[in-house]
């Protein structure tokens, strides 16, 4: 069944305010005083107007696919918006569905609602019938009760308009009411309390938002006539380059531009400096106070070591050691391993725990994009810096891949998705502005 675009966009839009909501709600920067009452007038206000707009869209639509012939009663002409409601509700009533009059009777407040905010104005009596359905008779008083009602509304409207299509006309009616319980309805408000471990979170989450911010601007440096990564070649010659090579010489152009100061780039020096700040902070949080560097690299080594396919071979337990007990998970690995075998259990329980945890803590390869190819491009003075905390984040990286691949896969990592950055820090350590 197709979904018409004005239904989607609808359903797109109140998703949109409800995330919205939450997350102004939830915003670790926001004061928690008297503006949050504006926020659900404001809120509520904004859902009014796609509300209607959504389920009069919906009504619309479905007319063709109406087995019981009651949205017809809603698009009878001259009629005002009580006698149009009404005789929406008689209609499914006619049809034997047994649908709740009050909801019908909030959604004409609704609308009401809906008129009286597009025109900035008031109707006594739409302003009489929103009194009596409990809503406020001023727009700056509405609240995050109302907000339920019309999602309530909302939900409830939709879901019947639904029924007109999809259940058979000839079939028995429901004997009870139809209706969705408010339960169900009804959102839950975060508290948006922070948590410690919600720091490390937000702390990643704005590393990701500097990685992409300046990338956007390598990507623009590197295509302008001045600093063209193609070279002028032809795109015969750059697929005969290959990939590898192709992103090599895009961000070696992109690189010339920030030694010489292209301002685009040179922009972003100082937020290079918060980068690094902000790492550091995430790593100490994150990593260093459960792992040191030796730890994670000796479990990288383990878990990428060629000997070790042997000593696991098929086994089960990669994907489930980490929830055990350091003296259980040592003993299901011990039950498995030869007498001869080159790894103790309790090295094998350490990288396995290791590789876990570093699958939480640097979740993806950002970390290392960021020190090797966003901040030593646009802050290349400071080069040998940003490449010693790739040397961290790339080993942190191996051991995520490593772990994932056991756990996943049982098998290790081939290694090739990080190589091309080992090879680029090699290749920027060289370059005489790397002081």
């Amino acid at each position: 069944m197709d979904v018409g675009e004005f239904i989607d966009t609808y359903s797109d839009d109140l998703i949109t305010i409800h995330e919205a909501r939450a997350a102004v709600y939830t915003h670790p920067l926001r004061g928690d005083y008297a503006f949050a009452e504006l926020l659900d007038a404001s809120f509520s206000r904004i859902l009014v107007v796609f509300v209607v707009g959504g389920i009069e869209a919906m009504l619309e639509s479905w007319r063709d696919r109406d087995g019981f012939n009651v949205l017809e009663k809603y698009f009878a002409q001259k009629v005002t918006n009580g006698e149009r409601v009404t005789s929406l509700y008689q209609a499914f009533s006619d049809a034997g569905i047994h649908v709740d009059r009050q909801i019908f009777d909030d959604y004409l407040a609704i609308k009401y609602l809906r008129n009286t905010i597009i025109h900035g104005r008031w109707k006594q009596h739409e302003k009489d019938w929103l009194d009596a359905r409990g809503f406020p008779s001023d727009t700056r008083k509405l609240t995050k009760e109302h907000l339920d009602k019309i999602e309530h509304v909302n939900q409830n409207m939709m879901f019947y308009v639904a029924l007109t299509g999809l259940v058979d006309p000839n079939a028995p009616r429901p004997p009870k009411l139809v209706k969705l319980d408010e339960t169900i309805t009804r959102r839950k408000d975060d508290t948006g309390i922070l948590r410690i471990r919600d720091i490390e979170r937000i702390i990643w989450n704005n590393l990701e938002r500097i990685d992409a911010h300046i990338y956007a601007d390598i990507e623009k440096t590197a295509i302008t006539k001045k600093y063209d990564w193609t070279g002028g070649r032809s795109q015969a010659e750059l697929n005969a380059l290959g990939h590898e090579e192709c992103k090599r010489l895009f961000y070696l152009a992109a690189r010339r531009a920030g030694e010489e100061n292209y301002e685009r780039l040179a922009q972003h020096r100082e937020l290079a400096k918060q980068a690094l700040e902000f790492w550091r902070e995430y790593w100490q949080r994150a990593v260093a106070s459960s792992l040191d560097e030796a730890r994670i690299g000796h479990a990288a080594e383990l878990l990428e070591n060629s000997d070790f396919v042997r000593t696991v071979g098929g086994a089960p337990w990669p994907s489930f050691i980490h929830n055990m007990p350091d003296d259980a998970a040592r003993s299901v690995v011990d039950s498995a391993l030869e007498k001869s075998g080159k790894f103790t259990s309790e090295q094998i329980v350490n990288a396995f725990k290791s590789g876990y945890h570093m699958y939480g803590a640097v979740r993806n390869i950002m970390p290392v994009t960021l020190f090797i190819a966003r901040l030593p491009i646009v802050d290349p003075a400071n080069t040998s810096g940003y490449l010693r905390e790739a040397a961290r984040a790339l080993c942190a990286f191996r051991l995520n891949r490593a772990w994932y691949s056991w756990a996943e896969n049982h098998r290790p990592p081939n290694g090739e998705s990080l190589a091309f950055y080992e090879r680029m820090a090699e290749e920027l350590a060289r370059r005489p502005s790397a002081t």
